[in-house]
């Protein structure tokens, strides 16, 4: 299982899977972002597979952009990403309503 991402500003469009292998490749690069910017945007559109592993890395990165005071968001959730964000109650914290 692969991860690329792609990078816009404090965008983010991670693609492929957000697994125990590629996990902290994620949350460095949005903790990249956080040192520089007070917004991180996940564009999830990309991700294919992602397991409590990888929801561990958006928790922390939605926590650490918290505590800096900088927005977290993610959008564009492929059916996957919104499932487990469903499940755990997480699309409401996470999600513009329109993503839902």
């Amino acid at each position: 299982m692969e991860l690329t991402i792609a990078r816009e500003g404090s965008e983010l469009r991670p693609e492929g899977s957000i697994d125990l292998v590629s996990r902290q490749q994620l949350v460095d690069a949005g903790l990249e972002v956080l040192q520089h910017s007070h917004a991180l945007t996940l564009n999830m559109k990309g991700v294919d597979f992602m397991d409590s592993v990888g929801l561990g890395a958006l928790v922390e990165l939605g926590k650490k952009a918290s505590a800096q005071g900088s927005r977290f968001a993610v959008v564009e959730p492929s059916p996957t990403v919104q499932r487990v964000l469903a499940v755990t109650g997480l699309a409401d914290a996470w999600l513009p309503t329109l993503d839902r």
